[in-house]
Order: structure tokens, then C-alpha cells, then sequence
């Protein structure tokens, strides 16, 4: 089944193919809306293109609400609310989870495609024991790995081959074992540490990508951006200032190493994830009085 770009068709569509849905057009731009369902041995799997400016899940009793909608962003980004205390977005290549009994909204940034795997609801219930109804689902995982890569399979449309009901079955299965452990390693890492402290362990893994930043921490951490400043306003340093803080100390502790080969100033910078060589030296010679170079010869400053 799929659909042209007339916003009545599309609205249409939606509905029939993933339920109580409610489009708003972006009045900026001219409305683009695609979705093709794909059924793979009774398992259905949407393919999604959109501009509007929000697409609202609405709860009615009219409401089809057996799936849970596991989807994986393959263009753009999109924002997801489920209007209470709980946002976040998805970009390319990450994935999520959302529970069609709860409603939610969905702020396509520009041109989004995606697609939506549709699960039985009551089959994730029984073998997850509850949902995970909202939210990002981690790749740092074997399991979270290995569920990416099988969505990546599904998301090629015009993929060469068929699926009878046993394939149907045997899929969703696959993706129900994957996904048990996929959200239990999230829910150990949640439970596991004070939010600060989890936070210092993403940073630390993500230190020398020149992504890092609140943001892309929010993202990976699935809470919002307000939520990881309080955890570092109790301390009174800002999440920004633990970061340049972290990357400066590391940075001095290559400056002064004498196992190995000295590294350039400029190897140094991008290694932990300055854009370029001004940027760090500035901020450098603000902490320290001293440029890179300065303090590298300098045995006084050594840590």
C-alpha cells in the first residue's frame, strides 16, 4: 500500500496502516508524505516519508492499539514527546520503541524517512515481562548491535526477496529475544549509577569524537537536555565545562609524555575532539596561562 503527497490520502493511510494518527502540515513548505507497507509473512514493516511539522498519537477509544512500533531512522532527524516528561530525538541509523497505547508526538526536523517495524503487543508483553514503552533503544550492546543491523536489512525496500508466515514468525521472534537484552544492558546502566555518573561514563567513551556535547549526550543517553544540566548544576559546573575541562587534562597528559614519540599540537587537538588547533589553543592558554607549546617545555607544569 503506499500514497502520494495529498495530505488526505496521506491521513488516510497513516491510519489504516499504523493507527489514530494526526498529521499538521508545515505551512513553509509544500507537504510531502509517503508510506508503503511491506508485509513480510504477516509481519508488517512501514516504510515512512514525511515533512510535516508534527504527527500526532492520539488516545480514542477507536484506536488500534495491538503493535508496538519499533523503528529505525534511516534520513533526518526526528523529535519525539510523549507530553509528560520524556524527549528525545532520533537520527540517522539509531533506533526506538514506542508503544502505540501512549500518546505521543513525532517533530519530523525537515525531510525524514524512517521505517516502523510493527510488533505484536501482546508478544513483547509476555516475553519482556513489561514494555519499554517509550524511548531509545542503545547499540552499545551486542544484542542492540545485531537488532540495528537486522532493521538495516528490512529498511532496503525493493529488498529481492519474499517472506511466507513461517518467515514472519521467525522474525519476530529473532527481534523480541534481541530486544530483551538490548533493554535490559539500558536498564542496568540507568540503575546502576547516579545520573552524573553515568553521564561521566558517556563522556568518557564519547571524549575524543568531535560530536560531543550536550546535545549529542542527551541523545545518547535518552533524557533530555534539561535533565542532564540539573545532574551537573547540583556541583555547580555545567555539563559543557566538564567536557573542555576533561578534554584539557588529557590533553596536558600527552603534552608531557616521555614513553613514546611526542604528538604535534595539532594530533593532539583533533585527538580529543577539538575542531581545530586555534580553538584548543585558546582554551588552553585560558586555563593555564600557557600555550600548548609553552607548557610542553616547561618541566614546572607537569601533572
Amino acid at each position: 500500500m503506499s500514497i502520494n503527497t495529498d495530505l488526505h490520502q496521506w491521513d488516510h493511510a497513516v491510519r489504516e496502516i499504523c493507527g489514530d494518527f494526526t498529521t499538521t502540515p508545515n505551512p513553509s513548505a509544500p507537504f510531502i508524505g509517503q508510506i508503503k507497507l511491506k508485509n513480510l509473512g504477516g509481519l508488517g514493516v512501514a516504510h515512512i516519508e514525511t515533512n510535516a511539522q508534527r504527527v500526532e498519537r492520539r488516545i480514542s477509544d477507536r484506536q488500534n492499539d495491538e503493535h508496538c512500533f519499533l523503528i529505525l531512522q534511516t534520513q533526518g532527524v526526528m523529535g519525539f514527546d510523549n507530553k509528560h516528561d520524556s524527549e528525545f530525538e532520533l537520527h540517522p541509523g539509531e533506533m526506538a520503541l514506542m508503544d502505540s497505547a501512549l500518546a505521543f508526538d513525532m517533530i519530523p526536523r525537515g525531510l525524514v524517512r524512517q521505517i516502523s517495524v510493527h510488533l505484536s503487543r501482546d508478544r513483547l508483553q509476555q516475553s519482556l515481562g513489561r514494555l519499554a514503552s517509550f524511548g531509545k533503544i542503545s547499540q552499545s550492546s551486542l544484542s542492540g548491535q545485531l537488532l540495528h543491523n537486522m532493521l538495516l536489512q528490512l529498511s532496503f525496500e525493493n529488498a529481492p526477496f519474499s517472506a511466507s508466515t513461517p518467515d514472519g514468525c521467525a522474525l519476530q521472534e529473532a527481534i523480541t529475544a534481541l530486544l530483551k537484552p538490548a533493554l535490559e544492558n539500558q536498564d542496568a546502566d540507568a540503575a546502576e549509577l547516579p545520573l552524573r555518573l553515568l553521564a561521566e561514563r558517556y563522556i568518557r567513551r564519547y571524549l575524543n569524537d568531535y560530536r560531543l556535547s550536550p546535545e549529542f549526550l542527551a541523545r545518547e543517553m535518552n533524557i533530555s537536555k534539561r535533565k542532564l544540566y540539573r545532574a551537573f548544576e547540583h556541583n555547580g559546573e555545567s555539563v559543557a565545562r566538564y567536557i573542555l575541562n576533561l578534554r584539557l587534562k588529557q590533553s596536558r597528559m600527552d603534552l608531557i609524555r616521555t614513553d613514546q614519540e611526542p604528538q604535534t599540537i595539532t594530533d593532539i587537538a583533533f585527538k580529543w575532539g577539538f575542531s581545530d588547533v586555534s580553538q584548543y589553543s585558546r582554551a588552553f592558554k585560558r586555563q593555564t596561562g600557557l600555550s600548548p607549546s609553552e607548557y610542553r617545555q616547561s618541566r614546572e607544569y607537569r601533572l
